[in-house]
């Protein structure tokens, strides 16, 4: 299985937040010994560092240092936005206009999967994505 991860998911999954879902934290587990794949955008670090300047979220860990943490697991895979992902972000034809969503949105079309979020957003009729939670 291959899914893209939203912004929330690794927060709540890096700080081990109960928020987590059981489906999600199973999968983000499990992942090395199941042989998962799970892409992240590098937009989820400039979002969740945003809402830390803002003083919406606490870490534990510097968000500045995330990345560095991400590199420890070989099962996730950073995807950085080509011209084709920005295009496709604002030519996409969805109600959703937070631009971090809609380049994780566009960033999942591009690979052809899902997108592990809980964002009720995803799950409506309208996403152009396929999400689970």
């Amino acid at each position: 299985m291959i899914v893209v991860i939203d912004s929330h998911t690794l927060y709540w999954w890096i700080e081990e937040s109960p928020l987590l879902s059981k489906k999600a934290a199973e999968l983000l587990n499990s992942a090395e010994e199941k042989g998962a794949n799970f892409y992240l955008s590098p937009v989820t670090f400039w979002e969740l560092r945003m809402k830390q300047l803002k003083g919406q979220l606490e870490s534990r860990i510097p968000i500045t240092r995330w990345p560095e943490v991400i590199e420890d697991f070989e099962w996730m895979e950073m995807i950085s936005p080509d011209t084709g992902i920005w295009l496709q972000a604002a030519e996409m034809g969805w109600k959703h206009r937070d631009p971090a969503d809609r380049l994780i949105a566009a960033t999942a079309l591009k690979y052809g999967v899902t997108v592990l979020t809980k964002d009720t957003k995803f799950h409506l009729e309208d996403s152009p994505v396929e999400a689970v939670w």
